[in-house]
Order: structure tokens, then sequence, then C-alpha cells
């Protein structure tokens, strides 16, 4: 096999794997001014309030103040009048 066809074999062979392993897109965003969050197991249960945002399923949350704040993801959350509930979410 030529040195050329070679290199462009493992290039491309790289590049799938590039993007395969790229990293999780959140679908949608939300940002709290205050929230909780509750440890469930190596996860969080996590509930915001006065929140503005979209999305439903790979949502990145924000919370403002309060004793949940940072950034997490979570793979679904529940939003409802200004308030927010998710399952499952981790701090990024």
């Amino acid at each position: 096999m030529p040195l050329k066809r070679l290199a462009a074999t493992a290039i491309a062979a790289l590049l799938v794997v590039g993007l395969i392993a790229a990293p999780a897109r959140a679908d949608g965003s939300h940002e709290c001014f205050s929230g909780i969050r509750t440890a469930n197991g190596d996860s969080y249960k996590l509930s915001g309030w006065v929140c503005g945002g979209s999305g439903f399923y790979q949502v990145t949350v924000v919370i403002r103040f309060g004793e949940a704040q940072g950034t997490y993801f979570c793979p679904s959350v529940f939003s409802w009048n200004g308030d927010l509930s998710g399952d499952n979410c981790r701090l990024t």
C-alpha cells in the first residue's frame, strides 16, 4: 500500500473516531433564579424557580442563586409556569 494511501486512511479513521467521541450537545437550556437539589446516587433531583428557557430533553440548566447554584446537564426536565424539575441531573 503506498504511503499516501496509508496516511489518508489513517486520517479518515481518526476523523471518524473524533466524530464518535464528540461531547453530548444540549438540545435546550433553562436559566433559573434559584433552586434546590437533592442527591440521587451519583446525580441530583433538581428543582428551580423563576425559570426561563426552552427544551425538555438533553437540557442545560443554570441555577443562579441558592444551594443548587451551578450549571447542570439533565437528560430531561419538566417546566411549568416558571418552575422546573429534573431528574438525573449532573453538575458540569
